[in-house]
C-alpha cells in the first residue's frame, strides 16, 4: 500500500523540491490540493485527513496554523519552518545526532526539520560537545556561505533577473546577531551562549559551507587537529549521509561552497593546525539543508531505507 503524502506549501522552494522528488516514487501517493484553495483551511484540513504524512513547507505563522488544522487528523507532520524545531512534543529531525535520535524520528508523529545553516553548525559542534572537547561556554563563531536559492522565490528572482550591482558580490546578513537558526544550535549542542554567527549569500544557485574555528588552548581537553578529526570520523563512521574526509584533505587548498550542490549528503573537513583548528561542513542548502533532509526523515518515519529516493555522492 502506498504512503499518502500531503505537501502544504508545495509552491515554495522546499515544497516544490519535495514534490518533484516524491512525484516519481512508486511507494508514494501525493494528496493534491487545487491552487485556488491551497490557502483555504477547510481544504487543507481535508487533505490532512487523507494523508499519512504531511510536510509543512510554509512561513512560521502559516505552519503554526497548519499544525492546528492537523489536530484530530491521523497524520504525521514534518515541519520545515523555524517555529517547532526545538518545541516540546516535537522531535528534532537530525538523525545523525545518535542512533537513538534516528529511532526517535522513526517513531515520532511531529518532526521539526533542521535549518540549513544549523545543520552545518550542528554537524560539527554536537559530536565535539558530546565528547567533552568543546565546553558548553566555548565562544563559538561560525561563518556560513550559501547560494541564493536559500532565500526562496523572491531572492531567486532577484538574482536570476536584471540584478543590481550589489548582487554580483557576496552579501553578509543577519547583522544584529538574531538569526532564526541560533536557538536550535544552542539547544541541540547544549551551549550556554549563542555563537557569533556570520551568514553570507553569494551569486550562485545552491550549495553551502559552514566553517567553525577552534583555538585549541580554549578547548576542554588538550587535543590536536587529528584528535578532533578522529572524534568526528568515529561519530559518523558508517553514516550514509555524513562523510568525514581523510585527515589532511583540503581539496587542493580551495573549498568551493557549491561542491555538494545537487547531492543530499554532507562532507566534513578538518584543516588548519594544532593551535587553530578549522572544521568545515559542506552540503547543499536545498538537499541535506532542506528537502533532502525532510525526505530522509520521512523515510525513517515510513520504516524504510533512509536513503530511498535521494541523490548521494558517496
Amino acid at each position: 500500500m502506498k504512503t499518502k503524502v500531503f505537501i502544504d506549501g508545495h509552491e515554495g522552494t522546499t515544497g516544490l523540491r519535495i514534490h518533484e522528488r516524491l512525484s516519481t516514487r512508486q511507494d508514494i501517493e501525493l494528496v493534491p490540493i487545487a491552487d485556488d484553495v491551497r490557502k483555504d483551511p477547510d481544504a487543507i484540513r481535508a487533505c490532512m485527513k487523507q494523508a499519512d504524512i504531511a510536510f509543512l513547507c510554509l512561513p512560521d505563522g502559516a505552519a503554526a496554523e497548519a499544525v492546528t488544522l492537523a489536530e484530530g487528523c491521523d497524520v504525521r507532520l514534518i515541519d520545515t519552518s523555524t517555529g517547532r524545531r526545538v518545541a516540546p512534543g516535537w522531535t528534532y529531525g537530525f538523525p545523525e545526532l545518535s542512533p537513538q535520535q534516528a529511532e526517535a524520528i522513526a517513531k515520532s508523529d511531529r518532526v521539526g526539520n533542521p535549518g540549513c545553516h544549523a545543520s552545518g553548525a550542528i554537524s560539527i559542534l554536537q559530536p565535539l560537545t558530546a565528547a567533552g572537547i568543546v565546553p558548553a561556554d566555548y565562544p563559538v563563531t561560525a561563518f556560513s556561505l550559501t547560494g541564493y536559492s536559500g532565500g526562496g522565490k523572491k531572492m531567486i528572482a532577484q538574482y536570476e533577473g536584471d540584478k543590481s550591482q550589489d548582487l554580483y558580490a557576496p552579501r553578509q546578513y543577519g547583522l544584529v546577531q538574531q538569526h532564526k537558526h541560533l536557538p536550535e544550535i544552542v539547544t541541540i549542542c547544549h551551549l550556554t551562549q549563542e555563537p557569533v554567527f556570520t551568514p553570507i549569500v553569494d551569486d550562485y544557485y545552491s550549495g553551502m559551507e559552514v566553517m567553525i574555528p577552534f583555538f585549541s588552548q580554549l578547548l576542554a581537553k588538550k587535543v590536536t587537529a587529528q584528535d578532533v578529526w578522529q572524534v568526528l570520523a568515529s561519530h559518523y563512521d558508517g553514516c550514509p549521509f555524513i562523510h568525514v574526509l581523510p585527515f589532511g584533505e583540503d581539496k587542493g587548498g580551495f573549498i568551493a561552497a557549491n561542491d555538494m550542490s545537487g547531492y543530499d549528503d554532507m562532507e566534513i573537513l578538518v584543516t588548519g593546525n594544532d593551535q587553530r583548528i578549522m572544521v568545515t561542513s559542506l552540503f547543499d542548502n536545498l538537499g541535506k539543508g532542506a528537502s533532502g533532509a525532510a525526505i530522509q526523515n520521512m523515510n525513517l518515519m515510513m520504516g524504510i531505507d533512509p536513503t530511498t529516493g535521494l541523490n548521494l555522492k558517496y
